[in-house]
């Protein structure tokens, strides 16, 4: 049988992250307790998906930076395969997020290479009937690749699957880029604060019914909803799995370990609710670790699983 794989259309950058004990004031400073160094973006659900036994491609552009340098280290890591080109004179960009003791987290970006993605850079990448294409918000706010990775999309087959995850901002999003993706998506995934902007309904089920009747049939849209646990709901059927109880050391990457792993295991077939269940608890036990990419491997996940039901 062929191999799903999961290809990122977008981008991958560094994530610094310092665990603060708060905020510092304007034009103040803080003595960070811990600081990490880890590939993000992207990166984050094409690892939560390889943990789970799902191939991982990455379709963006690594600069030749020591960015660049310690996203390629890691994707080896991860036997996440990726496109050899030779980008020079480029780095990609990276996140300074700050950390504070109850998890929460304050972000500054700065983008690099993997915002210039242009249409001669996926020339190469082909993609079949058993791939998964996840597509990100933040990819098409950016004036060169948000513009490429839509072309892409529209040269491909209808079959060809799409996971939209439209992120933080979500109503910077022009409305003819969130129409034109939602419309073609296999999955749209979203966290509550958002799914309520984007949609202004007032209950999680009415939320997703509303972005579902824009999406092909048989598709899902997901509502996260952090400690609370999530819901997938298709046209027929709404699904609700509550968290598992955790203590949160850091939750930089929750959503996309979630979204990593459903991913994986909806494409290996596996019941909607086992899927869901499955996605929670693994986000659950990543944010019990400090850093982005903290997704268990799936052994794990199962473990806990059974630990649970006894």
């Amino acid at each position: 049988m062929p191999q799903n794989r999961l290809v990122l259309l977008g981008s991958i950058v560094m994530d610094v992250i310092m665990t603060v004990p708060r905020l510092p004031e304007r034009g103040g400073d803080m003595m960070a307790s811990s600081a990490k160094f880890y590939p993000g973006g992207g990166f984050n659900v094409l690892a939560a998906a390889r943990r789970m036994g799902m191939d991982a491609f990455y379709g963006g552009l690594i600069g030749d930076g020591p960015m660049g340098d310690r996203i390629r280290e890691h994707c080896l890591q991860e036997h996440i395969s990726y496109l050899a080109r030779d980008i020079t004179d480029a780095d990609n960009g990276f996140v300074m997020a700050l950390v504070e003791p109850d998890g929460e987290r304050t972000f500054v970006t700065h983008s690099g290479i993997e915002s210039q993605l242009k249409p001669r850079d996926l020339a190469a990448l082909t993609l079949d009937i058993h791939d998964v294409v996840y597509v990100s918000g933040y990819d098409l706010l950016y004036p060169v690749s948000g513009p490429t990775i839509l072309q892409f999309l529209r040269m491909q087959k209808g079959a060809v699957r799409v996971v939209f995850d439209p992120g933080p901002l979500i109503l910077d999003i022009p409305t003819q880029y969130l129409e034109e993706l939602t419309s073609r998506a296999w999955i749209v995934t979203a966290n509550r604060r958002e799914l309520m902007q984007w949609t202004n309904q007032e209950s999680p089920e009415n939320a997703m019914h509303y972005v579902l009747q824009y999406m092909p049939a048989k598709s899902w849209a997901v509502l996260r909803d952090g400690a609370v646990g999530a819901w997938l709901a298709s046209a027929e059927q709404v699904y609700f799995a509550k968290s598992r109880e955790t203590v949160a050391v850091d939750t930089t990457g929750a959503g996309d370990t979630h979204t990593g792993v459903l991913i994986a295991c909806l494409s290996d077939q596996e019941r909607p609710w086992q899927a869901l269940w499955m996605a929670n608890v693994a986000a659950s036990l990543s944010v019990e670790q400090l850093g982005p990419a903290t997704c268990p491997d799936r052994q794990i996940v199962e473990a806990e699983i059974d630990r649970l039901r006894c």
